[in-house]
């Protein structure tokens, strides 16, 4: 671990699938606050943070949502598709925590995968 040195990671959020996604603080989640990032198909996000903070974030897509841990000492990369592995393995009608959490990338944990239906954005065409 670093020592007294503050220094600052980039967080990258990339929506690797065909259907827009939401970014969004897990505390404000489901709150009018106004703090959340729409990306579309192929858009990406860069958030900065601090080395070793803990975040967490709700992203969304469709009614399906993730809620992340993000704790990085480096730059990282991570798609919207791999927080959402294996649908089958965790079914749509159950609100669960995996019992081995999902780690798609260094530094980012899924700590919860849920439905939530009040809110879908998807393209009809």
């Amino acid at each position: 671990m670093p020592g007294t040195t503050q220094y600052e990671v980039l967080l990258d959020f990339t929506n690797d699938t065909h259907d827009c996604a939401t970014v969004q603080l897990q505390r404000d989640y489901g709150r009018n606050t106004g703090a959340i990032v729409l990306l579309h198909p192929g858009e990406s996000v860069t958030l900065v943070l601090d080395a070793g903070t803990v975040y967490k974030y709700a992203l969304k897509t469709r009614s399906r949502v993730a809620n992340v841990t993000a704790r990085a000492w480096r730059d990282v990369t991570c798609s919207v598709s791999q927080l959402f592995p294996n649908a089958a393995a965790h079914p749509a009608t159950v609100s669960s925590t995996p019992s081995d959490p999902i780690r798609p990338v260094q530094g980012i944990t899924v700590d919860q995968l849920w439905r939530d239906m009040r809110f879908c954005i998807w393209n009809d065409a």
